[in-house]
């Protein structure tokens, strides 16, 4: 698990995909923002 910024990123599938996440503790939710493997978290673009 890595922090990006807001976000919450984890590592699944054998580390081969990313799911990236925006955790609201105080809501008691969680937001899925994007599920990528590594080639496609690498290229940064889900960031934007």
């Amino acid at each position: 698990m890595d922090k990006v910024g807001k976000l919450t990123v984890f590592n699944i599938g054998g580390n081969k995909v990313r799911l990236i996440t925006a955790i609201h503790y105080n809501r008691k939710k969680i937001y899925i923002r994007a599920v990528l493997t590594y080639s496609e978290y690498d290229l940064s673009k889900w960031n934007e």
